[in-house]
């Protein structure tokens, strides 16, 4: 969602670094073409991702333009 401004505060760094939605989780059908987009995007993504979670799910973290930390989860496929 935008509102056509900027933040208004600075983008963390931890999840704990600020009050008020810091995370969320969004599980999904398929990351490969999400994956695709944000690296078309240029989307930076946080830590070793896309991690394995188990057989057939991964998860990849990364960050909206506000800081917000996004996790998305689901198969690769």
């Amino acid at each position: 969602m935008s509102f056509g401004k900027k933040a208004t505060h600075s983008k963390q760094n931890y999840i704990q670094d600020d009050v008020g939605m810091q995370y969320i989780t969004i599980n999904v059908k398929a990351l490969k073409p999400i994956i695709e987009r944000l690296k078309q995007m240029k989307v930076p993504f946080l830590g070793s991702t896309p991690t394995p979670l188990n057989r057939n799910s991964h998860f990849v973290f990364v960050q909206d333009p506000d800081g917000n930390f996004i996790e998305l989860i689901g198969p690769l496929e």
